[in-house]
């Protein structure tokens, strides 16, 4: 079975970037995506009882060298079913 790939997802809020230092192996972007959607789940819940606020909050995927390969913001997880 061949290795999956590895996928970091980052927390940009405005300038400041909270680094995912671990990553996760995940099947591929797809399932990358759905992980930072269920995160950005999770953070919402928090946020809404903290009163936080969601402009420009977001998740970055990034793959092993770096590169962001999607952008997840927190405010269009509100949408999904």
């Amino acid at each position: 079975m061949p290795d999956m790939p590895h996928f970091y997802l980052h927390i940009r809020d405005g300038q400041w970037l909270i680094e995912d230092l671990d990553g996760a192996d995940l099947a591929d972007l797809d399932a990358a995506r759905a992980e930072a959607e269920r995160s950005a789940r999770a953070l919402l819940e928090i946020q809404r009882v903290d009163g936080a606020v969601l402009a420009g909050q977001s998740f970055e995927i990034a793959d092993a060298s770096g590169a962001v390969l999607a952008v997840v913001p927190l405010k269009d997880v509100l949408e999904l079913p």
